[in-house]
């Protein structure tokens, strides 16, 4: 049987400010020899006011910057040696995305709009992305140099089973790219949008030395050199100071159900808006899109 070939997914409005993740999407694909798709969605909502999207207009002028924007990817890949389908569809931007994500392993997607504002401050597209997506989504912030460095990964854990997925993606792209892993507990103690009456909820350090002894040990079966790091103070705060210090961050979500992490849903979207380094975003089902990727 032929082995299925890795997809990636880059949605793109032709913006700068995505730049840096076409770069570390066309870069990556290059290492993993991923079949790459660009896909800029032609949002007709402002002309479809019966909410029905008609085949593409290829001669109104919001079709042509969608071509633009596909053809802007291409154009780069065609300059790093890898090949790049442009796609260009009709009809809300973060619908078609994720239906599109059920074909694809892996999105690549910037933080910006065609407004120039970033998509997680609008709480619209990358947040439903997120939320929704049937594969991970790599999120590489506009400030992000472009270069795709994977020397040193963290993983933010605090033992909850959703973040098990997470932490064994983590692993995969570590194995895959020779990397180091640290695995990041934060003991202490805080509100829970998830408890009643947003109560307060403590992670003692012996809950964290088990999230991080998890790890530790998945880690060796991989090959992975893992360090255990327990701190204590505010969750995102400590997952966003280590990320100056880190190429990556791996972290899990609760599924399709919203986003979380360590139980709050803040300190993940804090993290993706935030973080000094590009964030992985593995939904507790997600399959692993680096399985097998040092056999291939």
């Amino acid at each position: 049987m032929v082995p299925h070939r890795k997809r990636i997914l880059i949605p793109t409005d032709g913006s700068d400010n995505i730049l840096a993740a076409i770069s570390v999407a066309l870069e990556m694909a290059k290492i993993t020899r991923a079949a790459v798709t660009a896909l800029s969605v032609n949002d007709v909502s402002a002309y479809a006011p019966t909410g029905k999207y008609a085949a593409p207009d290829a001669v109104s002028s919001l079709y042509q910057e969608c071509m633009n924007a596909v053809n802007r990817v291409v154009d780069e890949g065609r300059k790093m040696g890898v090949d790049v389908e442009p796609l260009v569809t009709n009809g809300n931007p973060t619908k078609a995305i994720v239906d599109a994500s059920r074909e694809y392993d892996l999105i690549v997607m910037g933080t910006a709009a065609r407004t120039g504002v970033s998509l997680l401050l609008l709480g619209s597209v990358a947040q439903k992305v997120i939320r929704f997506s049937s594969c991970p989504v790599l999120v590489v912030g506009s400030a992000h140099p472009g270069e795709l460095k994977c020397r040193r990964i963290l993983i933010p854990t605090d033992g909850n089973d959703n973040t098990w997925p997470a932490v064994r993606y983590g692993l995969e792209v570590a194995r895959a790219f020779n990397a180091e892993v640290t695995a990041l507990s934060v003991s202490s103690a805080k509100s829970s949008l998830f408890s009643p009456g947003g109560g307060v909820e403590h992670f003692p350090p012996g809950v964290c030395r088990k999230a991080v002894e998890y790890v530790a040990n998945e880690g060796r079966k991989f090959g992975v050199v893992v360090k255990p790091a327990i701190v204590p103070g505010s969750p995102a705060n400590e997952i966003l100071r280590a990320s100056g210090e880190h190429d990556l961050i791996v972290m899990g979500t609760n599924g399709r159900t919203g986003l979380e992490y360590l139980r709050l849903g803040s300190v993940a979207e804090k993290t993706i808006r935030h973080a000094r380094c590009p964030v992985l975003v593995v939904r507790s089902d997600e399959t692993l899109f680096y399985k097998g990727l040092l056999e291939s």
